[in-house]
C-alpha cells in the first residue's frame, strides 16, 4: 500500500496519506493502543487495513479537532474496533459532519490516561488540541503548528496553520502559540511538514518575535 508507518519517538509511529499523517501512541496506559486523528473521510478503510496489520487494532481515538481532513476516518475506525472515542469539547465541525457521540470530551490541561497531557491553543479552530507526552517532551502538534516545509520554507522550523484555514482569526492562532512556552517541549511532531526536534520551542519564540511587528495587540 502508498502507507508508510514511521517510528517518530519511543512508541509513537506515524501513518502517512497524501494530505495528512495520523499518529499512533503505543503502551500509554501499557498494553494499549492509541490513535490520534483518523484522516480523511476516504483514508477510513486503508486506516483500518494498516492499524490492523501494524497495531492489530485502537483501544482510543483521540480527535485534535473538528476538521474534516483529522476525523473523517472516525465512522470506520469506530465499526472495526470500537475504540473509546476523546473529542475535544467544542468541537462542532466534528458533530455537524459525524452522528456520532463521543465517550468523553476533553478540555485543556486534561491528563488522559497515560500521562498525556492536552493543551489547547485556539485559532485554527475553537477547540484545536495538541497532547503533550509529558514523559518524553513530545507535542503531537495536530494542526496547532505546522512544519514550514508545509508553506515552501526550509524544514525544520514551526508555522502556524496558514491564514486561509483558521477560523476563529489567524492572529489569535498565532498569539495562543505563547501557551506552549508553559511546558516542557523537546519535539514537536506535526499532521502537515517535517518534525522539529532540535529546540522546537527556540525557534517558534525566535519566529513569534520576528512577527511581532506585524500583529496588533
Amino acid at each position: 500500500p502508498r502507507m508508510t508507518v514511521t517510528a517518530v519517538a519511543d512508541g509513537v509511529y506515524t501513518i502517512q496519506f497524501d494530505h495528512v499523517r495520523v499518529f499512533v501512541i503505543e503502551d500509554r496506559p501499557a498494553g494499549t493502543t492509541t490513535l490520534v486523528d483518523a484522516a480523511f473521510p476516504d483514508d477510513g478503510d486503508e486506516l483500518v487495513s494498516v492499524l490492523e496489520s501494524e497495531f492489530g487494532g485502537v483501544d482510543r481515538l483521540v480527535i485534535t479537532h473538528g476538521d474534516e481532513g483529522h476525523f473523517g476516518g472516525t465512522p470506520a475506525v469506530l465499526d472495526a474496533f470500537d475504540p473509546e472515542l476523546l473529542v475535544p469539547g467544542g468541537a462542532k465541525g466534528f458533530y455537524d459532519a459525524l452522528d456520532i457521540e463521543a465517550d468523553r470530551h476533553f478540555r485543556h490541561d486534561d491528563v488522559l490516561d497515560g500521562g498525556i497531557r492536552i493543551v489547547q491553543v485556539p485559532g485554527h479552530t475553537v477547540a484545536n488540541s495538541g497532547l503533550l507526552l509529558e514523559d518524553d517532551g513530545v507535542f503531537i502538534a495536530g494542526d496547532v503548528v505546522e512544519g514550514s516545509d508545509r508553506r515552501g520554507l526550509p524544514p525544520g522550523f514551526l508555522v502556524p496553520p496558514a491564514a486561509q484555514f483558521n477560523d476563529l482569526s489567524h492572529e489569535e492562532a498565532e498569539r495562543n502559540l505563547v501557551k506552549l512556552f508553559d511546558y516542557d517541549i523537546e519535539t514537536v511532531l506535526v499532521s502537515h511538514g517535517t518534525h522539529v526536534d532540535d529546540d522546537p520551542l527556540g525557534k517558534l519564540d525566535d519566529w513569534l518575535i520576528d512577527r511581532q511587528w506585524t500583529l496588533s495587540y
